[in-house]
């Protein structure tokens, strides 16, 4: 109840600065007010400023697919599953309740705790940082196709790859109720990862968090850390998500699971273990797609930078400064760039659905 009332107040706060500052807001990213509006009631502009800045910080962590994408996916795949399947994989979450130390910052779905559980592993990143690296694999975008060996991109095994793997095997052996319920949670949230295609792709950008976007006319700002909003993966997340909910009228995760399952019949699908080899393999697939649509149609094409730079970046000030560099190309995204990508995020949610359930399935052989 105390999660879902901040998550009220949340919104509650942002339409009230939509309101009275014609303030434009993005998920990830603190609201920007139009100036022509800071004069007036100076007092109240004050607390909701304040209380915008409570509420946005801490936010600018990036979400793959963003909340409503993640459970999304968790639906698709829950509706591929058998029932005995998904009461197992219930009762396993509720043999692992959540550390109380973790702020969920997704609404919560009582009712689906497989969704619900889903960006768990975003959430878990603030108490466990080091398992940051796990959500992606940062194959260069300077290499082209030529992304047969992710070992060498993968360091420590700290990748979306290698996690996966770890995760899975650690799901199905181990006997700890609450290492179980974890396990489940990062291979629920690490395969939506997997299929968002800047999670498999950077251009020494950090997968796009360093390349500005002018979004829809909302200009990028450089925030006190030197990152920058709206940026390329950011929209990919869950800007454009958001958009097509709002075009299709989707209120929640529920009815973009329901969208999704309506562009095509749902596949049967088999269970599949997730080996190193096919969890590599859908990397490559999602660098191909970011390296022909995410960044392929751009309207100004990026200059490439070194392979070097594809390894951990702490800010866009690295890599001498990439996203003050990247800012002077001044790239806009609007209709005709999510006319390529809207298909694609269509597609890798899907995908992400019917894959999940197949790893779920290989996993809960009996059921």
């Amino acid at each position: 109840m105390a999660q879902q009332q901040r998550f009220e107040d949340r919104e509650l706060l942002k339409k009230e600065a939509i309101r009275l500052f014609g303030c434009r807001e993005h998920e990830n990213y603190k609201a920007t007010v139009a100036p022509s509006r800071l004069d007036s009631a100076p007092m109240i502009r004050t607390f909701v400023l304040t209380a915008l800045l409570l509420v946005f910080a801490g936010t600018s962590r990036v979400f793959a697919w963003g909340c409503d994408g993640h459970q999304a996916v968790a639906l698709i795949a829950e509706r591929l599953l058998s029932p005995a399947t998904v009461a197992a994989i219930n009762a396993i979450l509720a043999a692992s309740p959540v550390d109380p130390a973790i702020k969920p910052y997704c609404p919560p779905l009582p009712l689906n705790p497989m969704a619900d559980a889903a960006t768990w592993a975003d959430d878990n990143r603030t108490l466990e940082p080091a398992t940051g690296a796990w959500h992606f694999i940062n194959f260069p975008l300077s290499v082209g196709g030529n992304t047969s060996g992710y070992r060498k991109y993968c360091p420590g095994g700290n990748c979306v790859v290698d996690a996966i793997v770890a995760q899975y095997r650690t799901l199905t052996t181990t006997t700890d109720a609450k290492v179980k319920g974890n396990a489940l949670r990062y291979i629920v949230h690490f395969v939506g990862d997997v299929h968002q295609p800047l999670h498999s792709l950077t251009n020494g950008d950090r997968g796009g968090n360093c390349l500005p976007i002018t979004y829809y006319g909302t200009p990028p700002q450089e925030d006190d850390r030197l990152n920058w909003r709206p940026n390329l993966h950011s929209v990919w997340d869950d800007g454009t998500v958001r958009r097509l909910m709002t075009t299709k009228g989707l209120a929640d995760s529920r009815s973009l699971a329901d969208y999704l399952v309506a562009q095509a019949p749902l596949p049967r699908v088999s269970a599949r273990k997730p080996s190193a080899d096919r969890i590599a393999s859908w990397t490559r697939d999602g660098a191909k797609l970011a390296r022909t649509v995410a960044y392929g149609k751009l309207p100004v094409t990026p200059p490439l930078e070194p392979a070097a730079a594809a390894y951990s970046l702490a800010s866009c000030d690295d890599n001498n400064h990439v996203g003050r560099r990247m800012a002077t190309l001044h790239e806009q995204i609007a209709e005709t760039y999510e006319h390529a990508a809207v298909p694609v995020i269509v597609q890798q949610l899907r995908l992400a659905g019917e894959r999940l359930a197949a790893v779920l399935k290989a996993a809960f052989p009996t059921y």
